[in-house]
């Protein structure tokens, strides 16, 4: 895997051009309409808006492997909740021992189910997340969070975390790199001698992230961070009216689903027995809703470069 695999890496195109505040907004949305719902339907679609921007933006070989990873983990919930949530009314297996804590293992449909669909919550929300950490440049999103109003020190402390993520992966490349040129075989044997071969980088990973944090709060303190509530930016983000119009649309589709899923307009019961996959008019409206702006960020984004490009 290339060094800087999950790094910010400028394509040069439509959509990374784009102001970042669009796309803050738009992976907002996302994220907390996804935590919120739990219609099967809802959560499809909410994962399926996301792939117009991973191709649009050339982040389909990263996001590729960032959802091969969440997959791994969305088995492990569908396995958790199987073995934490007995409950159903369709029983698939159930296991002739009984364990200390779970009792008798019981496999549900139900538990199958609402396991599989947390796990599609799960790849839209990190979705949502690795489109913005591919596609907006970490000073980039500094400022978009100061222009929707965050507090600045949260809105520091949230760019330096997605600028660490990157920097741990290649410390971990670098000291795996240092270990092999010492003669330690990482890459050959079982999956389990591989992970054991592994652990030592987990040592030393954590010590150069202490370091590195240290190094930087001393730099923070060498140049009086915090000593004053009033700031100056160098770089502020300019705005068209495409850009205002699509952050406008973005947040009354947002205000319309929050509307909608609180006022329990679309809902969807896993358990006892699962329901029938069907929409009522406000959960269609919804979808529709969900649909047409979130899908639409990317021709709204290349018009809007068709139109720079006409003035220029």
């Amino acid at each position: 895997m290339p060094q800087f695999f999950f790094n910010y890496q400028n394509k040069d195109n439509y959509f990374h051009r784009l102001n970042p505040v669009v796309k803050l907004v738009w992976a907002s949305s996302i994220i907390i309409i996804a935590m919120l719902a739990n219609h099967p339907v809802i959560l499809a679609l909410l994962l399926l808006c996301t792939l117009p921007t991973v191709f649009a933006g050339g982040i389909w070989r990263q996001w590729a492997v960032i959802m091969q990873l969440t997959l791994w983990m969305g088995i492990m919930v569908m396995v958790i909740n199987c073995l934490a949530n007995p409950g159903g009314s369709h029983l698939l297996w159930q296991s002739w021992f009984s364990l200390p804590i779970f009792g008798h293992i019981r496999v549900t449909l139900e538990a199958i189910i609402y396991g599989l669909f947390m796990t599609v919550r799960l790849m839209a929300i990190i979705s949502a997340f690795s489109v913005i950490t591919l596609t907006i440049h970490p000073d980039e999103l500094l400022s978009a969070m100061l222009e929707m109003r965050l507090p600045y020190k949260t809105a520091m402390m949230a760019a330096l975390s997605i600028r660490f993520v990157p920097t741990m992966f290649e410390d971990a490349t670098r000291i795996a790199d240092a270990q092999r040129s010492r003669g330690l075989e990482m890459d050959k044997g079982s999956k389990f001698e591989r992970l054991r071969r592994r652990a030592p980088i987990l040592t030393s990973l954590l010590s150069s992230s202490l370091e590195r944090t240290i190094q930087l709060a001393e730099a923070m303190e060498a140049r009086a961070f915090g000593s004053s509530s009033k700031r100056s930016r160098f770089f502020r983000l300019a705005f068209s009216k495409l850009d205002i119009t699509m952050i406008v649309f973005l947040l009354l589709m947002l205000l319309l689903a929050l509307y909608i899923l609180l006022s329990g307009g679309i809902s969807y019961e896993y358990f006892p027995s699962l329901q029938r996959i069907d929409l009522s008019t406000k959960g269609l409206v919804m979808a529709i809703l969900v649909v047409s702006v979130l899908a639409g960020l990317v021709p709204a984004a290349r018009l809007g470069e068709s139109n720079y490009h006409d003035k220029v």
